[in-house]
């Protein structure tokens, strides 16, 4: 359940960056899914490699 939550904040405060570049207007409607989809990515490989269980 712990995880869970972790990967939603994740999610929420890579939607608040997409929100605040497109407020900025650093992008256009398109830079708030992109974000969102790039903060996820990043969050998973941060994850694998803290777990402690990753590949190296």
């Amino acid at each position: 359940m712990r995880m869970l939550v972790t990967r939603l904040a994740v999610l929420v405060a890579g939607v608040l960056l997409g929100g605040a570049l497109y407020a900025l207007g650093a992008g256009s409607v398109l830079v708030v899914p992109l974000a969102a989809v790039a903060a996820v990515v990043l969050g998973e490989v941060y994850f694998l490699f803290a777990d402690g269980d990753g590949p190296v």
